[in-house]
């Protein structure tokens, strides 16, 4: 695990790396080999500071910031774009990849998601959502802000996305028996909003969503 304040990281050994080196860009997850210039990067204490900017900005936005330590848990990635990085270099050059880690601090312990892309201006790291969801992460993305906009918390402009999870709420009965729902929790001011959605391929093969209800907690 790896242990962290804002200020000060300690990076550990987070993944587990069959044996070999990989001479050509890394396409998946499963060919990162541990003498490879990117299984260094992902021990790195520049990795660790571009998780625990993601944890720290999700706990900014619903309002829950921490100044305990955080602790790194498990970690996974999916691999969208060849990953290149050259021998003695401290950041990958090119790729884009979908990272998902756990995270405990001040009590609580998050999953969260998050995309990172490579270039050579840099490392450049996009908060995708806390939770479990099931959806592309770009989707999410995109879908976040407008989703946090719909909840209706009274007197409360400012609001985050707290969590996800795939399926409807435990009790609830969806409208469609099949339809793949997932439950989006909003907070803001103190309050907890579970939000039902409904995802569904539209005639053009985009991914279409309706809010099917909300659920103050």
């Amino acid at each position: 695990m790896t242990r962290l304040k804002l200020c000060a990281i300690v990076a550990s050994v987070l993944m587990t790396f069959g044996m070999g080196a990989a001479a050509q860009p890394i396409s998946k997850a499963e060919d990162i080999k541990p003498d490879t210039p990117f299984a260094g990067f992902l021990k790195s204490q520049k990795h660790a500071e571009a998780r625990a900017y993601v944890a720290v900005s999700e706990d900014k936005s619903v309002g829950r910031e921490c100044k305990d330590n955080y602790t790194m848990g498990n970690y996974a990635i999916k691999i969208m774009v060849p990953i290149e990085m050259d021998a003695g270099a401290t950041i990958p050059k090119a790729g884009r990849w979908l990272g998902r880690f756990q995270v405990t601090r001040c009590g609580r312990q998050s999953l969260f998601n998050a995309i990172f892309n490579a270039t050579d201006k840099g490392l450049q790291v996009t908060p995708a959502a806390p939770g479990e969801t099931g959806q592309d992460l770009q989707l999410v993305i995109d879908l976040r802000p407008l989703i946090v906009k719909k909840v209706k918390i009274e007197n409360c402009e400012t609001r985050g996305l707290l969590d996800t999870a795939k399926g409807a709420p435990e009790g609830y009965e969806p409208k469609v028996a099949d339809g793949d729902y997932e439950t989006w929790t909003v907070s803001g001011c103190g309050k907890d909003v579970d939000l039902v959605l409904l995802f569904s391929k539209t005639p053009d093969n985009k991914v279409g969503v309706q809010v099917e209800k909300q659920i103050p907690r």
